[in-house]
């Protein structure tokens, strides 16, 4: 799709766009007082795939041949009332710095890609809290843009232990019974767990006279994403000298480096009690090996009640369901894994 005196191309991308993709990665970071890239490496095509199907949209610039912006949205099997459904993250947009502001391509681009997303049954895209420009831009209705319908909060939590509180196996038997019976009744929990973006993943149970009372599994994505910390501002420059693992919390990782995280996910409690998901995930995040584990959940999950409880780090998002057109809204149970966004 070619536009503005054919200046610009929007497009889908491949393998020979990852040098391209990779730059624009490079050239952003998360804003606030951390200053955090998120990255996909040197094949983003690929991590992109290993979340599920891609369907990642570049703009490139026609005058220099450069790619100038990437987004899209990555499909892949979620259950939606209990059933399984084609759904689709959006990734978000993501811009070269020297053309933010002044490209009239963003409205073409979703609509371009809108009409490549009919066929999912839900679409939907997290927002940091702390992206405030880019939060009041969507949340106002624009005239060929979709709609984007606020679903809940969403708190990503960051921890480490070196408790080993209780005897855990990787006995997964079991754990098939659990994805019939409570993790399908999650909206927007991944159908398949075997999906590489999970990373390379071990299995965490706790159990009581042979039933699965705790579960979950670690995942290290490092072959695929990762989150690089640039540096500390504000308040944080003070914090992150102070010995924090000697309270209970996570360490602070050194300016310049990749965080050393676990994403846990299908994280089951039984009956969401308290202390049992404490003592659990203390244990687990003393076994792991990682320097921090990451879990999220939305407003209302009761396991957010549990980690309220504990010592984490935490950072918030706002969970959209994006409308082209009358979708069922998704409400109620959310089962949305943080590894995967």
């Amino acid at each position: 799709m070619n536009f503005q005196n054919d200046r610009y191309t929007v497009r889908f991308a491949d393998a020979s766009d990852n040098e391209g993709i990779k730059r624009i990665f490079e050239s952003g970071s998360f804003s606030g007082d951390l200053d955090i890239q998120f990255l996909r490496g040197s094949e983003p095509m690929k991590s992109f795939g290993a979340d599920g199907e891609p369907k990642i949209i570049v703009a490139s610039d026609n005058m220099s041949n450069e790619i100038i912006a990437v987004g899209g949205a990555v499909v892949r099997q979620e259950y939606i009332n209990g059933k399984p459904e084609k759904c689709a993250y959006l990734t978000g947009l993501k811009i070269l710095n020297e053309y933010r502001g002044r490209l009239g391509f963003i409205a073409k681009a979703y609509s371009f890609l809108g009409e490549n997303l009919e066929d999912s049954k839900c679409c939907y895209t997290t927002i940091l809290d702390s992206n405030k420009a880019v939060i009041a831009m969507l949340e106002k209705k624009h005239r060929n843009m979709p709609e984007y319908r606020f679903i809940s909060h969403y708190t990503t939590y960051c921890w480490n232990s070196r408790k080993k509180i209780l005897s855990l196996s990787d006995d997964i038997n079991g754990f098939d019974e659990l994805m019939e019976g409570y993790f399908s009744k999650r909206d927007l929990t991944p159908v398949h767990t075997e999906m590489e973006g999970f990373g390379k993943k071990k299995f965490y149970c706790f159990r009581e006279n042979g039933k699965i009372k705790a579960c979950c599994f670690v995942g290290d994505q490092k072959e695929t994403k990762y989150y690089l910390l640039r540096k500390y501002g504000g308040a944080y420059r003070f914090i992150s000298k102070l010995p924090m693992q000697l309270l209970g919390y996570p360490e602070f990782p050194a300016e310049g480096t990749v965080i050393d995280h676990g994403a846990v996910s299908y994280l089951y409690i039984e009956n969401n009690e308290r202390k049992l998901c404490r003592n659990f995930l203390n244990t687990v995040a003393a076994l792991s090996g990682h320097s921090v584990l990451i879990w999220g959940g939305a407003d209302g999950d009761p396991l957010c009640s549990c980690l309220g409880y504990m010592k984490t780090v935490r950072y918030g998002s706002r969970l959209y369901q994006v409308l082209w057109r009358d979708n069922p809204p998704i409400s109620g149970n959310i089962g949305m894994e943080a590894a995967l966004l």
